[in-house]
Formats: C-alpha cells, structure tokens, sequence
C-alpha cells in the first residue's frame, strides 16, 4: 500500500484576501511512496486534500472513506471548531507514475467573505489533511437523515 511522506504548501500567499468576489491560490504538494506491489499491480488511488483554517488544538478528522465521495468529520477539541476551506481530489494511477516516488502539485482555491467593512491583518494557521483511499479498500456513507414518531 502507498504511503503520503510529505504534504507541504509549495505556493501561499503573503496576504490572503478576504472578500466574497475574490479567491486565493495555494499549491499544495504531496510527496507518494508506492510500495512495488501497488505498481505490479496497477493500483488505483484517489488523494483527497482538505484545508482548514486551524484554531488551537487541531480538530481530530473521522474519515468517513466512500472512493470518489469521501468526506472528513471532525471531533472539536477545546470548544474551537477549525474552519473548512476548500477539498480537492485527484485520481491517482501507480502504472501512470510507474516509479516508486511521486510529487504531486495540487492547486485549490481558497475563497474567504468579507468579515467586516474596515481592512485589518490578522495572522492565521492554514494546514492541509491529505488521505489516500486505495481503489481496493473499506468504503463507508452515511444514510440521509430520517424521522419517525415515537409511540409510548
């Protein structure tokens, strides 16, 4: 199975524009380790990366993994929930890499609304959550919610 060894943010910039007609542009870059069976045998992978603004103690991601449609809950910690930005995923083919290490630079927009009239800079914690979901693997959805009448 592949193993992600390195996520970094390869592109920030120094000033992230909060407004609801404007976006900002990160790159992020993912390092991937294939082990030799993973290339053999032509393994499939989605990467899916997540953004999050965090605030404290880093929220506990819950992976709730369903190939294409994989989406992160989060457990909060210290009563500071972190706040989601943006996901990307990208389909991952080893036969495609065909080497046993690969970089893979992402970008994913960022849009933040307008927080109030006046202009302040305020410094905040930007970091990335990267999973690797095997095309051979556990998948997992939630049901939509439903209502029933309790009788006593």
């Amino acid at each position: 199975m592949a193993k992600i060894t390195e996520v970094t943010l390869d592109k920030i910039p120094e000033y992230i524009e909060v407004d609801d007609a404007k976006t900002n542009t990160i790159i992020v870059k993912t390092e991937i380790q294939f082990h030799p069976l993973d290339i053999s045998g032509n393994m499939e992978y989605l990467l899916h990366l997540f953004v999050y603004d965090v605030h404290g103690m880093k929220d506990v991601p819950v992976l709730i993994s369903n190939w294409d449609d994989t989406k992160v809950l989060r457990v909060v910690r210290n009563e500071r929930k972190d706040d989601f930005l943006c996901k990307e995923s990208i389909l991952i083919r080893s036969e495609e890499a065909n080497k046993e290490n690969i970089s893979i630079k992402t970008p994913m927009t960022i849009r933040l609304g307008k927080l109030q009239g006046n202009t302040s800079v305020y410094t905040r914690k930007f970091e990335v959550f990267a999973t690797l979901i095997p095309a051979i693997d556990r998948v997992s959805k939630w049901s939509k919610p439903f209502e029933s009448q309790l009788v006593f």
